[in-house]
């Protein structure tokens, strides 16, 4: 702490730095030496930091080394320090041991590079190691002591550190002066530069503000004969200005009636606008003479806006002729199916569809946000081009100041517009085509039984393809037109938006204009499909005509003269075709001449409510073309599918409607309207033909359509599925229509079943006993399995099947007996019933060839029932929408996998019920031989006085049966299911036979042969029908009784018997029944009784089989 502080020895700065400087030896006692030239610097520097000349000698120039500006030399900044602690400090950067780590060493000698980086190093060894000298609170005063104190608690060993920190410290503030003094020297000259001129520019300002001062005064000096001068010429200028205003606006009148003449609209409302806003200054107001044209223009302006406005509905709704070009009437030409192909492909007839059509070439050849320009030095007429007409129309109301005010009105008349449309149109084809004739073939219609479609060369095909092509293209055109209205009221929208919720309020008008065409799209194919009035030949003359006529032929109410007869405004000028094309002609030549006189508004129309007109009934107003049938479908759906996949091209992105959305509308129209009504009406057609009285009997010409006969409704009914599957071609797919028609067959299904009950009904049964055994056992089991498994099984059958078969036919006949009444004895209802199962065999064999399987996005799907609910649909035209079916062609019943399922289930029904009939039969004939052969044995008389030559009476009964069931059933069932109804019955009898031989009361030798006789005459006859019948086992059996007892004991003890012990046991009995009940020798009763004792005792050792 011994050195002074820096720059104590000098006066201020001029001797501080420099003082201490020169003041400052290094340890080799030598003063760094400066330079001549330095020094002569240093002396000329005068002020500001000049007076560092003491600084700059004392501090040696830095050399030029390279990287280091001061170089380790003995006059530079290790001069400072003994050479002890500079070996003291080499050694130290040796070792590569830092200072905090040996605190008792000396800070080594280093070269810290340009000033600001050495005072960088500086600062961070002070933070390091004299940080404690930073805090506000140190006092030097007791770090000085420390330092000084040689104890252990002193810093009298960093004391060397300190003093070498505090040099390090001095040369780095040195350094940073040597690097910036010159620029600190040049900034002061500069800034006296900076001062002189702004000095200069103060004085020259102040010498102008004099001057304007001055001119001030010499201006407002007042001279009255230049100020009337002035004056004057001022008035005079205003006055020939206003004379050359007056004179423009009176040419205004003349030039506005040529541009709205020539259609230059453009130009007439800029013209009215000029001479509106010049003739309505302050100026022109005092002019007296002019109030007769202000009201004129001012009137112009109302006029020329409602002539632009007609201008635009004639455009809008092809009231104009230079619209024609827009749409294109039906060819005449083109009939029946090819029209509707022309149609849907986009013909000559029908606007141009895709990139090429008219409409997107103008969209696409226009920027609308750019305002239009009129041709200044146009040819041709405005109007020959009509969707640029439009938008010269919007334009000029939009210039005009009126564009709001007629999209309102645009709006407002839309639906009265397009009814009028629709209702010319109607009219123009009506004209086209008599209804003397269109009347003609729908009285020809109501001669049909069942019309499920128009031929191709029907008059009302080509009425009804001339009405939709017609009115569609047209409605089509009217599209066209409101997109170009949309975007170029949203161009203008743009480019200014001073229209406030006009764009809002027309996109509201275009999604109108849609619901609207909808609205009459919908009614229009109710009234074709649903109405049910029909026209009678006076529905087409007024109301009117049929009174005055009763009234003269009557006579009963005179005519009031004080009334008018007619009226040449009521004359309707659509009704002849000369009068229309004259007015036409003069409505042109008035329009071009004179516009705005004839205004579409105050011309003359036939009221739609007048009672002048018909409409037959109809929902739209219209007057109705053909007779309305469902089956109309196929003409009316392609022809609105293919428009509803043609407007998709004209309905704008930002319009609010949603294209995939578009038919949604029919998709609601074909759910609510078409299904249920199409529904009704193929029930009524189901009911008629299955409802009549010889619905169930034979059809006298089956042989067309079987090999076997066939029931007149069945017939009937398949040619109604056939046909309505033919027509679901012309309709877009839904499942409905499948449900549909499985509902009509289980319908029919339930009175073929209904049917078959009454035909086996019994006439004083009730519950179970409501129908006949046959018809029992043909339904309930087990007995049904069994016979459904001998039906099965085939020839041979199993014998273990026919086994079964007998022996639950005997437990059905011991459970509940047969009687007379269990049998069909009726010849009819034998050949009802076969009719019945072969009309439902061939029945369900033709319903299931229109099993068409399709996958389920191809149907329609409603969720809900609504079309906001309604999911995707696939609007596609089938092949049967563009031609005709061919009647080669397969007819399918296009079904989903959850519908065929029900599907089959129906079929199956029918082929369940042909077996259910064809097991009855089966039944029947075993009904038959149990009852007649069970009569037989309990009622016949087989205890004989002598030989008898005829056969039991029942078994007589029981050969007839089966020889006129036969007979019925062999021209009315396949072979093999005759074969099945007659097969094994003579195994039956055969077990009957033997079985049943218990239930004779006696039996001799007579009566032996007579059952034997029986037998073979049942054998006999049985082979007629069936040659593998064999009764050879009950006939042996019984022959047992001629052979005696002992021959029975003899063979049964050999094994040579076929019978069972219950058996031989029966025949045994038998054998001595007629001495055991012979009441009148007691004693041969008795010995009888032994016998059989006898023999039953002897038999008791037999092994029996």
């Amino acid at each position: 702490m011994s050195n002074p502080r820096p720059g104590a020895g000098g006066a201020g700065y001029g001797g501080g730095y420099g003082a201490y400087a020169g003041g400052a030896t290094n340890s080799a006692g030598r003063q760094p030496a400066y330079g001549s030239a330095e020094r002569e610097r240093s002396r000329d520097r005068s002020g500001g930091y000049a007076g560092y000349t003491g600084y700059q000698r004392g501090v040696p120039a830095p050399a030029a080394t390279g990287g280091n500006e001061l170089a380790p030399t003995t006059g530079g900044y290790q001069a400072f320090g003994s050479s002890s602690k500079r070996e003291k400090s080499q050694d130290r950067s040796g070792d590569g041991r830092s200072r905090s780590q040996n605190s008792g060493s000396a800070v080594s000698a280093r070269s810290y590079g340009p000033g600001t980086k050495k005072l960088d190093d500086i600062l961070k060894v002070i933070e390091r190691d004299w940080s404690f000298m930073q805090d506000e609170n140190c006092v030097p005063v007791k770090v000085a002591l420390q330092l000084m104190d040689t104890s252990s608690l002193g810093l009298a060993k960093q004391y060397p550190n300190f003093k070498e920190t505090h040099q390090d410290l001095q040369l780095a503030l040195q350094a940073i002066v040597n690097d910036h003094h010159q620029g600190f020297n040049s900034s002061i000259g500069a800034f006296h530069s900076i001062m002189r001129s702004i000095t200069t520019s103060q004085s020259k300002v102040r010498e102008l503000r004099e001057s304007l001062v001055k001119a001030k005064e010499d201006l407002s000096t007042s001279k009255p004969e230049v100020k009337n001068m002035v004056d004057n010429s001022q008035k005079y200028d205003a006055m020939l200005q206003t004379l050359n205003q007056i004179e423009q606006l009176q040419l205004v009148p003349d030039k506005l009636e040529a541009r709205i003449s020539e259609k230059k609209f453009l130009s007439a409302v800029e013209l009215l606008g000029d001479a509106l806003k010049m003739i309505r200054q302050p100026d022109m107001m005092e002019v007296g003479a002019l109030s007769d044209l202000r009201a004129y223009l001012g009137s112009q302006e109302s006029s020329l806006a409602d002539i632009l406005v007609e201008e635009l509905h004639n455009h809008l709704y092809l009231k104009s002729l230079y619209c024609n070009d827009r749409w294109k009437a039906y060819s005449a030409n083109k009939t029946g199916a090819n029209a509707t192909n022309v149609f849907i492909n986009g013909s000559s007839y029908a606007p141009t569809s895709g990139p090429g059509r008219t409409l997107h070439k103008f969209l696409g050849a226009h920027d609308f946000t750019v305002p239009m320009v009129e041709d200044a030095i146009q040819s041709k007429n405005p109007e020959a081009d009509s969707l640029q007409y439009i938008r010269l129309l919007l334009e000029s109301l939009n210039n005009l100041g009126h564009l709001p005010n007629a999209i309102a009105t645009v709006n407002q008349r839309l639906p009265v517009e397009l009814f009028k449309l629709v209702d010319k149109t109607n009219l123009e084809v009506d004209q086209r085509h008599p209804s003397s004739l269109t009347r003609m073939k729908s009285r020809g219609m109501h001669t049909k039984k069942i019309d499920l479609g128009l031929n191709e060369n029907d008059v009302r095909v080509t009425i009804i393809h001339d009405l939709l092509i017609t009115l569609y293209s047209k409605f089509e055109a009217v599209m066209e037109g409101y997109r170009v209205i949309y975007d170029v009221v949203r161009g203008i929208t743009k480019r200014s938006n001073t229209l406030g919720d006009t764009p809002e309020s027309w996109k509201h008008g275009f999604i109108e204009v849609w619901q609207l065409i909808q609205s009459e799209m919908r009614s229009l194919l109710h009234d074709y499909l649903t109405q049910t009035d029909s026209r009678n030949p006076q529905s087409t003359a007024p109301k009117g005509t049929h009174n005055a006529l009763a009234n003269i032929f009557t006579n009963k109410a005179p005519r009031d003269k004080t009334k008018t007869i007619f009226k040449l405004s009521n004359t309707d000028v659509n009704s002849t075709s000369d009068l229309k094309e004259d007015q036409e002609d003069l409505q042109v030549i008035l329009k071009a001449s004179v516009p705005g006189l004839v205004s579409e508004s105050l011309r003359p129309a036939v009221s739609s409510t007048d009672n002048s007109t018909s409409s037959d009934g109809a929902a739209t107003g219209h007057k109705l073309l053909i007779e309305p049938s469902v089956f109309n479908i196929g003409l009316l759906l392609p022809p609105s599918l293919a428009f509803l996949n043609r407007i998709k091209e004209i309905v704008p992105t930002g319009s609010g409607i949603v294209l995939s959305t578009l038919p949604s509308f029919l998709d609601d129209f074909l759910v609510n309207v078409f299904y249920p009504s199409l529904e009704d009406t193929i029930r009524d057609l189901f009911n008629q033909t299955t409802g009549d009285v010889d619905a169930f009997h034979e059809d006298i010409n089956w042989s067309k359509v079987s090999r076997k006969p066939i029931m007149k409704g069945t017939i009937a009914f398949l040619d109604l599925i056939t046909a309505f599957c033919k027509m679901l071609e012309s309709i877009p797919p839904d499942q409905a229509f499948g449900q549909l028609t499985i509902d009509l067959l289980t319908s029919y299904y339930d009175k073929c079943y209904e049917w078959f009950k009454d035909l086996v009904a019994r006439a004083d049964g009730v519950g179970e006993n409501a129908v006949k055994a046959s018809a029992r056992w043909s339904q309930k089991d087990p007995m049904r399995s069994i016979i459904a498994k001998v039906w099965n099984n085939g020839e041979p059958c199993s014998p273990d099947v026919l086994k079964a078969e007998i022996e639950a036919s005997m437990v059905e006949h011991k459970t509940r007996q047969i009687t007379g009444l269990d049998l069909i004895s009726d010849r009819k209802i034998i050949n009802s019933l076969c009719i019945l199962c072969t009309s439902m065999r061939w029945f369900a064999s033709k319903v299931v060839a229109l099993r068409h399987v399709e996958e389920p996005e191809n149907f329609s799907k409603h969720d809900g029932g609504s079309s906001g609910g309604r999911m995707r649909r696939r609007w596609t035209l089938i092949d049967g929408v563009q031609r005709p079916h061919d009647e080669n062609r397969p007819v399918y019943l296009p079904m989903t996998v959850d519908t065929v399922s029900a599907f089959d289930g129906v079929v199956a029904s029918f082929q369940e019920l042909a077996g259910t009939i064809l097991y009855t039969l089966h039944a029947e004939t075993r009904c038959r031989v149990l009852y007649h052969l069970g009569k037989a044995i309990t009622e016949g008389n087989y205890c004989l006085d002598n030989p008898v030559a005829t056969p039991d009476s029942n078994v007589l009964a029981l050969n007839t049966d089966i020889v006129w069931f036969d007979e019925d059933i062999s021209g009315a069932l396949l072979p093999r299911e005759i074969k099945f109804i007659h097969s094994h019955l003579g195994d039956l009898m055969d077990y009957i036979l033997v079985a049943r031989a218990a239930d004779l009361q006696v039996l001799n030798a007579d009566g032996a042969d007579r059952m034997k006789m029986n037998i073979v005459v049942l054998q006999q006859n049985l082979r007629n029908i069936d040659e593998s019948a064999d009764l050879t086992r009950s006939s042996n059996f019984y022959s047992l009784y001629a052979a005696g007892m002992q021959d029975l004991i003899k063979r049964a003890k050999a094994g040579e018997l076929e019978f069972n012990q219950e058996e031989v046991k029966v025949m045994v009995e038998l054998y001595f029944s007629e001495a055991i009940q012979n009441r009148r020798e007691s004693s041969s009763a008795l010995q009888a009784r032994r016998s059989l004792t006898e023999v039953q005792h002897q038999l008791e050792g037999v092994q029996w089989k």
